[in-house]
């Protein structure tokens, strides 16, 4: 992870969903996808802007790193920020300590297909505006 090693991916305009994420090659089950990243703020800043930021874009991209802290992928982010969502992933979040430093990544739940898309659930991981 410290390394920037991910999974070789791709994205692709899918109607209805918009940009998604998807596998290159096959995907082995239980591999590093790629790193969730994106500017670290607070959560009460994170649902400030996204109060102002769905007017514009229904699009949201804040991960919670705990109870106070949120990624934020809108503006600052790598293409983790694509995975779709849906109800039964193909893949999971999971959150570690790197030096002090709470990182979050993207890891196949499933083995995943060439062309297949990387999904995620948001549910309780992502943060929803109030």
């Amino acid at each position: 992870m410290q390394r920037g090693v991910h999974a070789d991916l791709s994205l692709a305009y899918l109607p209805g969903k918009g940009i998604s994420l998807m596998a290159a090659i096959p995907i082995e089950r239980d591999s590093l996808i790629i790193q969730y990243v994106g500017e670290v703020i607070s959560r009460a800043m994170y649902l400030e802007r996204e109060k102002k930021e769905t007017q514009c874009s229904p699009h949201s991209y804040g991960l919670a790193v705990n109870s106070n802290e949120v990624i934020d992928a809108r503006f600052v982010g790598g293409i983790g920020r694509f995975a779709n969502h849906i109800c039964s992933p193909n893949c999971i979040v999971e959150r570690w300590e790197v030096a002090g430093e709470t990182c979050c990544g993207i890891f196949a739940k499933n083995a995943i297909g060439e062309g297949e898309k990387v999904t995620i659930k948001y549910g309780r991981a992502f943060v929803q505006a109030e």
